[in-house]
């Protein structure tokens, strides 16, 4: 059977959903070739590490992958939506829809019960983010965006002053110096959210997290860490974190790394493969 050719929808932003897309592109091009197909901004994602090529329209694809916020129609190509989160309903089109947790999944069965899905839990970068035993210091890193809670990095500089460092549009690699240095990182999302990376990366990098039951659960394959009720004793127990130890290496090996979740990409595909190109057999 010949090599199969995929395009991957995905944007440069520097959102956690995309890394999902280029984890994506990156397991489906060891099954033939995979290139980004960039939207609103003409251009690869520089800000993390990534082996990723430029679509330039060279080839007609097998099978397509687009987020929920870009559902591109594509008649003769296999469609997948890789649903990263709620930020769009899932659109009858899709061929299959994969999800990164089971909050997504139950989500997109109420959508439309008769859709076939699959989880693939996503892993992070563990040769970046992993802990290398330096000195921590007595920092809290919170990452501050406009839809995640930003009254949050008020609070927290309100109580622990110069302390709190606010991550922003920083650099994959930044990030994991700022995480491999400080002793706590606060995790806040929302309800639109499927199964962040930064608390995943925080653990790794050997932070204490702390955040509300509601963001760190096994939902969202975040079952770890300072689980709170309110904001208030979030806030209040950043200060007890600030004094625990270094999670060990059992308690930081609980996330996976990107290679597994390449590895159920290409396992996932391989069962759809011939589905896919006589799919595209019967369009045309």
């Amino acid at each position: 059977m010949r090599p199969l050719k995929s395009v991957v929808h995905a944007p440069p932003w520097e959102v956690g959903g995309v890394k999902s897309l280029y984890t994506a592109c990156e397991a489906l091009d060891r099954l033939g070739c995979s290139r980004i197909a960039p939207f609103h901004e003409p251009q690869l994602a520089t800000w993390f590490q990534h082996t990723c090529a430029l679509y330039e329209g060279s080839y007609a694809p097998d099978l397509v992958v687009y987020p929920e916020i870009h559902q591109p129609q594509n008649v003769d190509a296999f469609q997948i939506c890789f649903a990263l989160g709620k930020y769009g309903d899932v659109s009858p089109q899709a061929d299959l829809t994969v999800c990164r947790s089971h909050a997504l999944t139950n989500w997109v069965a109420a959508q439309h019960p008769g859709m076939p899905t699959s989880l693939i839990r996503p892993g992070i970068n563990r040769s970046v983010f992993e802990y290398d035993g330096r000195p921590k210091q007595d920092l809290i890193c919170y990452m501050t965006r406009p839809h995640k809670h930003p009254e949050t990095a008020a609070l927290l500089r309100e109580r622990y002053g110069d302390k709190v460092v606010e991550i922003v549009s920083c650099p994959e690699v930044e990030v994991a110096e700022l995480l491999k240095s400080a002793k706590v990182f606060v995790c806040r999302g929302n309800d639109k959210e499927g199964s962040p990376r930064p608390p995943k990366e925080a653990l790794v990098a050997g932070c204490v997290v702390v955040g509300l039951k509601s963001d760190l659960n096994a939902d969202f394959h975040t079952d770890f860490g300072l689980r709170c009720d309110s904001v208030e004793e979030l806030i209040e127990r950043c200060g007890e974190a600030l004094a625990m130890p270094v999670p060990t290496v059992g308690e930081r090996s609980v996330v996976r790394d990107a290679e597994e979740e390449k590895r159920d990409w290409i396992s996932l595909v391989g069962t759809l493969e011939v589905h896919a190109l006589r799919k595209k057999g019967r369009k045309g």
